[in-house]
Formats: C-alpha cells, sequence, structure tokens
C-alpha cells in the first residue's frame, strides 16, 4: 500500500448542536449509536422499502453493509452517509448490521442482491474471501464497494470495472500511533517504569485478520524500532474486536500480573483505548504525574478527543467518519452520471484516488490539536 503524507487538522467542519432528522439534540459530532440486535429481518424491510423508494424517486439504489452499528466510527459515517443520501437524492440509501458476524454479513448482502440494488457498500469483515465476494458482486452485475476495510487485490479489479474501495490509508495511522509513543518515551526517562531499557507496550487488536488491525499494530511497533527504542510486547496478541468493554476486561485482567511493568497501552482503536483507560484509573493509574500511562488509539472519536483533553490519551489518528461517507457517496454519485472517479472529480480535501482505490489520509491528533479535531455528521456538501 502507498504511505501517504500526513496532513494536520485544516478546514474540517466544526461539530453542530442538532442532529438531522432526529428530534433529540446533540453536543457532540458522533451519531447516536443504534442498537446492534435490530436484526437482518428489520434489515430486509428496510431494503425493501428503500428500493420501493428509490424506484418511485428515479434514483439508484445502495445497499450498505456496516459490519457493526453499535461501533462509534461507523455509528457516525452510517448517519453521514443517510444524511447526504436523503439531502442529495441521487442514491437512495439503505443499509443493515452485520452484528460483526460473517454469517450475517452474508445474509445481508444476499438480501440486498435480492432486492436488485445498484451499489453494493460492503465493510468487509470476511477477509479470507474477498475475490469470492468480488466475484459474487460481478454476477449481479452492480457496482460493488469496499468501504474501511481491505483492498480487492489488483486481479480482482482487473476483472470487474464496477468495482471500487474507499479506505483509509490504515499504516498511516500505525505510524502516528508509534512516532507519538516515541517522542513521549525519549522525552521521558522516567517512563521506563520497571528500568529495564525497554519499552514494555500492552497491544489491543482489533478484529482477528482485519486489515486495519493488522496494520495498525505492525506499524506502530515499527516506527517504535525506528527510533531506536528497544520494545517489548506484554500480553501477547489481547483480541479485542475493537469493543471498549472487551479491553476494559482484559486490560485489567493484565494489570493483576504486569501492574508495574507496563510502560504503555497502544489500542488500534478509541474505544479500545477508551477501555484500557478505565481499566488503568480502576487500577490506580491517572491519579498524579507519577502514575501516567501513555495510551494511544485511532479514529479522534468525540470521546477520545476529550480523553486527550483530560490528560489520560497521548495521541489518536483522525480517520474522519464524514469524509468516508462523502467519499463513498461520492463514487456512487459520480459513476452514476457516467462520470470518470479521479482525485479531481472526487474533489474531497485529502482523498486521492489510484485507478479504482479511493485513498483518505489520517491526521494525527494530540493536545497541540486536538480542538481542531471536529467534524459535523450534518455535513452533506460532496
Amino acid at each position: 500500500m502507498k504511505k501517504k503524507a500526513l496532513a494536520l487538522l485544516l478546514g474540517i467542519c466544526m461539530i453542530t448542536m442538532t442532529a438531522c432528522g432526529n428530534a433529540s439534540s446533540q453536543t457532540s459530532g458522533e451519531a447516536p449509536a443504534s442498537t446492534a440486535d435490530e436484526g437482518a429481518a428489520d434489515d430486509t424491510a428496510g431494503a425493501e422499502d428503500a428500493q420501493a423508494q428509490g424506484e418511485a424517486a428515479g434514483s439508484a439504489v445502495a445497499g450498505v453493509v456496516w459490519y457493526n452499528f453499535a461501533d462509534t466510527f461507523i455509528s457516525n459515517a452510517r448517519q453521514t452517509l443517510i444524511n447526504i443520501g436523503a439531502a442529495d437524492g441521487t442514491i437512495t440509501i439503505t443499509d443493515a448490521d452485520s452484528t460483526n458476524d460473517v454469517s450475517t454479513q452474508t445474509s445481508n448482502m444476499n438480501n440486498f442482491f435480492t432486492q436488485g440494488v445498484d451499489y453494493l457498500v460492503l465493510n468487509n469483515i470476511n477477509t479470507g474471501a474477498i475475490t469470492e465476494i468480488c466475484d459474487q458482486i460481478q454476477a449481479e452485475g452492480c457496482y460493488g464497494i469496499f468501504a474501511n476495510t481491505d483492498t480487492p487485490s489488483d486481479e480482482d479489479f482487473a476483472k470487474n470495472d464496477k468495482l471500487y474501495s474507499v479506505s483509509s490509508v490504515a499504516t498511516q495511522s500505525g505510524t502516528i500511533m508509534g512516532e507519538a509513543l516515541a517522542e513521549y518515551w525519549q522525552a521521558h526517562p522516567e517512563a521506563d517504569r520497571n528500568g529495564n531499557g525497554k519499552l514494555d507496550y500492552v497491544m489491543l487488536l482489533g478484529i482477528q485478520g482485519h486489515y486495519d488491525t493488522t496494520v495498525r499494530s505492525q506499524y506502530s511497533v515499527q516506527a517504535l524500532e525506528d527510533a531506536g527504542i528497544e520494545v517489548n510486547n506484554i500480553g501477547g496478541e489481547i483480541i479485542c474486536d475493537y469493543s471498549r468493554a472487551t479491553a476494559q476486561e482484559k486490560v485489567a485482567a493484565l494489570l493483576a500480573n504486569y501492574s508495574d511493568d507496563i510502560d504503555a497501552v497502544i489500542a488500534c482503536n478509541d474505544d479500545m483505548a477508551l477501555g484500557a483507560i478505565e481499566a488503568l484509573k480502576a487500577g490506580g493509574f491517572f491519579t498524579g504525574d507519577d502514575t501516567y500511562l501513555p495510551v494511544c488509539g485511532v479514529d479522534a472519536t468525540v470521546n477520545g478527543c476529550q480523553a486527550i483533553k483530560d490528560g489520560t490519551m497521548l495521541v489518536t489518528a483522525l480517520n474522519n467518519p464524514v469524509m468516508l461517507a462523502k467519499s463513498i457517496y461520492k463514487v456512487m454519485y459520480l459513476t452514476n452520471s457516467g462520470q470518470e472517479v479521479t482525485t479531481e472529480s472526487m474533489g474531497l480535501e485529502g482523498v486521492s484516488v489510484e485507478g479504482h482505490r479511493v485513498w483518505l489520509d489520517y491526521s494525527p491528533v494530540t493536545i497541540d490539536n486536538v480542538d481542531q479535531a471536529t467534524y459535523d455528521i450534518n455535513d452533506t456538501a460532496f
């Protein structure tokens, strides 16, 4: 994967107070989390309704399969995409929740294929079956967009000119965490809590085998090693499935044996980082300067940024859910009107196009620029 240059956060829209399409107000840029147990039956009914609405309005229909509505980042991207579709009217958006389950994802996909959607947008978790899914999309004759997940191979793209991927450059997020942690370690000799000369870290992983999990963990450690820091992984592979509750539980268990040895926590998303912070607080950390422990995350969620302001998170990497939703919609908008998808035609800051791959840049968020790390899920301009 080609590594992009990191950009500081400029020109990102400020968070608004009122959520579009909801009677209740919001005080942050995060969408209200949908329950993950709504069920495939409800999703299918929604697909049927959307298909009928799309046909009545003369618009194209997109079936969007998200890996988990309960994920904070996904919740924001999902709501933004719905808002853009409603405001523009060119593409009718309907979506389904896979509840982090491969069989449910497969069922959701098949439901949308049955409905005859024009676009299948897939936030894929079945990473071992990408080519098979691409072949199925081609057989159905609709456009396929892999969103915020592993990109299909060059061979997959060569077989189908209706195939696209829209994703952030995940390697950047790992590098951002590692570089920030290296800078902190080198500036704070006291960070070596057991005095062994090594940075003893805990790595909290997302979904096992998921591309973001793999590269975020690898590139964060690589950045530390590139800085000349000797590292030691405490606890091995700690799979938390991007879940805050799971991370809190597993870090709490780890503290029972390694409370005096852990120098840092690297988490592959903000939700897991926040879970780790809660466990660390319960374990006596963050009660004074001598109990600080650097925690790194990814996504720059509202709660993640608040943790940076509170001094409990060292760094996060902005994976802008609004920009993801805009990019997904723009690909559909352009192809629906017969236009070519290029960096110029996308026209979105921090977004570049290589063939049928659309890349979004990450940006580092620290205490120095956290007030700029804002986005608005009601921003429908694309």
